[in-house]
């Protein structure tokens, strides 16, 4: 089977190929053992895949605060690989849970619960979704807030905790969607070979909880103080608008959103199809705490 892979660079792609063996399609050298250099114009695309048999779409942009640069990486691009590949291609999509919305109607939801888009980054992704159900063969993965030793981001949090200066959103009593990349990455030889859409989230914990476990293994005291969730958003806001300027906000309205929502989901589909095995998220965040500390001392 010949498979290629868009955003292998990504920290989710890059975990997907420890277990395909895929052939990266990137725009400048990066390293990959038999990449293929593309502008990912429609005509070098029909030339690239026009012997693929497989194709997993990871890429897409995650600027949540740049609506034009969503739908051009999201929709765009979706829109450009699906006009070059061949009919019988299998295509697997990395979506997201963003498309149910931040108010999910009933709870847990599951793959059968109504969309309801409430971002730009969740309408472009539900827009991809529903061009790649043109596509005869694919399947589509709606995963939920990827973490993991890769996702450096989260250790300014864990730095906030450290120093006490971390404060819960909201009561903190929200359940949080979070899967360890490497759980998720596991699923996609499965998914080359089966169709349909799938959940992939981990086991529910609350804000408080997280904050609990990660606090444990850090051996300092949880936030003692709350900030209502109006309040960060505005913060947030502050931060995006110096995007204008050229600055890459460290805070958003939908990291703040994901963070204060209350979400569950079932993921048994995808445990029996899929083989999905998501880990706990205790053994996940004593995981990011080693990180963390190793980050330090180097």
């Amino acid at each position: 089977m010949k498979t290629y892979i868009t955003g292998a660079s990504g920290r989710l792609g890059r975990s997907v190929l420890r277990w395909v063996r895929a052939i990266p399609l990137v725009r400048k050298p990066s390293g990959f053992e038999g990449e293929v250099i593309t502008d990912f114009s429609p005509d070098g695309l029909k030339k690239i895949l026009k012997d693929a048999d497989c194709l997993i779409h990871l890429a897409g942009s995650v600027k949540t605060y740049d609506s034009s640069e969503l739908y051009s990486s999201n929709v765009g691009l979706t829109k450009k690989l699906l006009e070059a590949c061949p009919k019988n291609c299998h295509i697997v999509f990395a979506s997201s849970i963003s498309v149910y919305g931040k108010h999910l109607p009933q709870l847990p939801a599951d793959e059968n619960t109504s969309t309801n888009p409430d971002s730009d980054y969740a309408r472009a992704k539900l827009e991809a979704e529903n061009l790649i159900r043109s596509h005869p063969s694919h399947c589509i993965l709606r995963i939920g807030t990827l973490y993991g030793p890769a996702f450096s981001d989260y250790f300014t949090v864990l730095r906030m905790l450290e120093k006490g200066k971390m404060q819960m959103i909201g009561d903190g009593e929200n359940h949080i969607p979070f899967v360890h990349v490497e759980d998720v990455a596991a699923v996609f030889p499965k998914a080359m070979k089966k169709k349909g859409t799938f959940l992939l989230t981990g086991p529910p914990s609350t804000q408080y909880n997280i904050y609990r476990m990660a606090c444990r293994e850090l051996a300092v005291p949880m936030p003692n103080k709350q900030i209502p969730v109006w309040q960060a958003m505005l913060a947030a806001r502050a931060q995006e608008f110096q995007s204008i300027l050229g600055k890459k906000p460290k805070l958003t309205c939908e990291h703040i959103s994901i963070l204060s929502a209350d979400r569950i989901f079932s993921y048994h589909k995808a445990m029996e199809t899929l083989g999905f095995s998501p880990r706990r998220i205790d053994d996940g965040i004593r995981e990011m705490v080693w990180e963390y500390k190793k980050s330090n001392l180097l």
